[in-house]
């Protein structure tokens, strides 16, 4: 189902899709999905939906729990491939700050790497939903940033979510060697930001890189703006 009212394509493109759904695929990020299943095992949400779903790699397995799921991106690549791999799962094309459902039509929502749409997560979330968001932790990639960069920046912690209280948080981390580091480049946003005399350094490299993967997943509740 395509509600974007944009012209032009937007989000990821077709080899972006799948890049980033090869490298997914590899198994890098599974204990992330298996922490995240166990929210969703706890929780139960008769009514789920993904923010930014992209190519449907977590939607699916997360989409088991509830009744009712649904995944939205503006990306029309990353839909058309979710929707071929996930029946259970109602796909959207259409902006995650515009969202076609009802006020409090929702018990959870992911926010996996994806911008949080305070406003629009609160409207949609019913008075006892979660909102659950991954983001990078400090470490997160910063190997790879060492290869890239003169001076690294660590991640910086997580801010406080406007209309949301912190119920709890967990930080999560491995690290694996990752053989093909410039399809882990390419899903990152390094790759549009980095120097070219860097890729082409990168791209030398036939020994891989051990690479950490740090994780911060976060459960909020919506705050009761009535309640005294």
């Amino acid at each position: 189902m395509n509600l974007s009212r944009k012209q032009k394509a937007s989000g990821d493109n077709k080899l972006m899709v799948q890049a980033r759904s090869e490298f997914l695929e590899s198994g890098y990020y599974a204990f992330l999905k298996d922490e995240l299943q166990k929210l969703m095992a706890k929780h139960q949400p008769k009514c789920y939906l993904d923010l930014g779903c992209g190519q449907g790699y977590y939607t699916k397995d997360l989409s088991q729990y509830a009744k009712s799921a649904y995944g939205i991106d503006l990306s029309v690549p990353a839909i058309t491939h979710a929707s071929k791999i996930d029946k259970h799962t109602q796909y959207i094309v259409g902006s995650i700050y515009d969202l076609p459902f009802e006020g409090q039509e929702m018990d959870l929502l992911t926010s996996i790497f994806t911008p949080i749409p305070t406003k629009e997560a609160a409207r949609v979330l019913k008075p006892t939903g979660y909102l659950v968001t991954v983001t990078p932790g400090k470490m997160h990639h910063v190997e790879l940033k060492e290869q890239l960069y003169e001076n690294v920046r660590y991640n910086p912690p997580l801010k406080p979510l406007e209309g949301f209280e912190l119920v709890e948080q967990q930080e999560i981390t491995q690290v694996h060697h990752v053989q093909d580091v410039m399809a882990l480049l390419k899903m990152t946003p390094y790759f549009y930001k980095t120097p070219k005399e860097a890729i082409e350094k990168l791209q030398a490299n036939q020994q891989g890189l051990a690479i950490t993967f740090h994780f911060v997943i976060s459960t909020w509740r919506k705050i009761d703006e009535n309640k005294n």
